[in-house]
């Protein structure tokens, strides 16, 4: 690895114990425990990393993939915090929201499937592959998942000072690059990989900085929804089912 990288390797390092420091100081990890557990795991499996890079080099990519696992299941967690923040009391949304909810997810884990099937990678063989093409229908998952939610919250007028706006911009930031990288590592190799795994690290000192941001910040309170917002949430759901109906009759 090259100092530049180690360089990188340092600074996101320090702003994740920075960050959780922030967090624990603050007490808001009462608030986001998910999101908590994700930064103190990730400030770990950094700092672990570091010494297995640099003492252990041939358990590097094995250690990588077990907390790859790890951190994508923390990852989920943090996703249905976020949605559960966003959207709760579910009781209250609009008849129909969370059966769409559960298409949309079908629907990502749908295209990831594809793109593992029909793009299989050959960048790499054996197991190395089946890494990266994992890693790549994952970040396609979790992209689709964070766009969509600040694609919703943005149409709820929640306001963007939110923290849970902030965990969600820096995840969709994170995951944006992270799905480029992955999907041209799976394709090229190890002739694009060093290069591209920069670029990955860049792309989490951006979340990085935007959570450390948000959690430097006082918090926003969360913005009931008006009427004419779930009327028009309403009206959408409903889109689709008028479009089938209408067709149906003209056959």
């Amino acid at each position: 690895m090259t100092w530049l990288v180690w360089a990188i390797w340092t600074v996101n390092g320090l702003m994740q114990w920075g960050l959780l420091a922030l967090i624990l100081r603050h007490g808001d990890w009462r608030r986001h425990p998910a999101f908590t557990s994700y930064i103190a795991f990730c400030s770990c499996k950094t700092t672990l990393m570091m010494w297995v890079a640099w003492y252990r080099a041939h358990l590097y990519l094995t250690a990588n993939t077990v907390f790859r696992v790890v951190g994508f299941l923390l990852m989920i967690a943090v996703f249905l915090e976020v949605f559960a923040a966003v959207f709760r009391p579910y009781s209250t949304l609009p008849k129909g929201t969370l059966h769409w909810f559960r298409i949309g997810f079908g629907l990502l884990l749908s295209l990831s499937a594809a793109a593992a099937l029909c793009f299989p990678g050959h960048g790499f063989t054996g197991f190395a592959n089946r890494v990266m093409v994992l890693n790549r229908s994952a970040s396609i998952v979790f992209c689709g998942a964070f766009a969509f939610t600040a694609l919703i919250s943005f149409y709820f007028g929640i306001p963007w000072q939110q923290r849970t706006y902030g965990i969600g911009v820096g995840f969709l930031l994170f995951m944006s690059v992270d799905l480029f990288s992955a999907s041209l590592s799976a394709q090229y190799g190890s002739s694009v990989i060093y290069a591209l795994n920069m670029v990955t690290m860049l792309g989490y000192s951006l979340a990085l900085v935007a959570w450390l941001v948000y959690f430097t910040k006082p918090d926003v309170p969360p913005r009931a929804l008006s009427m004419e917002q779930l009327q028009r949430f309403q009206e959408a759901l409903d889109y689709p089912t008028r479009k089938v109906e209408s067709f149906r009759k003209t056959l």
